[in-house]
């Protein structure tokens, strides 16, 4: 069989369409629908919290925390924050820090779980001047469910 007998890959029926007749278009469109299925396979698991990714990102940045003096730039919650997103487990867009002064506590969350863990800190957040940079040596403790 010639070249010039064989089907083509594309065709035009008012735009260029897959040609199914053809052996290697056929290919082409199991390896378009394969790749994205598994596409959205993968955006689907990286843009959401799991609960062990939020599990594990909480202990390890309570550990983190109470490691080594901190910095306070801001406030706690930001500091908080940097700690979870530089375990670099899940996605940092779908945090969510409650903060609870009555407790000197913190509820983290992930928008699409409903599981919360309470993070309190010793000492309490000290007042702020403006453009004064604290250094607090914390004490954390971890548990799960609402503060």
């Amino acid at each position: 069989m010639a070249w010039d007998d064989r089907e083509p890959v594309f065709v035009r029926r008012g735009r260029w369409v897959y040609n199914s007749r053809n052996p290697v278009a056929r290919v082409l469109m199991f390896a378009s629908v394969v790749g994205l299925v598994g596409f959205y396979l993968y955006v689907s698991d990286t843009g959401q919290w799991s609960g062990s990714e939020l599990r594990d990102a909480v202990h390890e940045a309570a550990r983190d925390l109470e490691a080594e003096p901190q910095k306070v730039y801001f406030d706690y919650e930001s500091m908080l924050r940097d700690a979870l997103k530089a375990t670099g487990k899940g996605p940092g867009a779908d945090l969510v820090i409650t903060p609870r002064p009555s407790e000197d506590g913190f509820e983290i969350g992930a928008a699409a779980l409903s599981e919360t863990f309470c993070m309190r800190l010793t000492p309490p957040e000290p007042a702020r001047a403006w453009g004064k940079t604290d250094t607090v040596s914390l004490t954390v403790r971890v548990s799960q469910g609402d503060c």
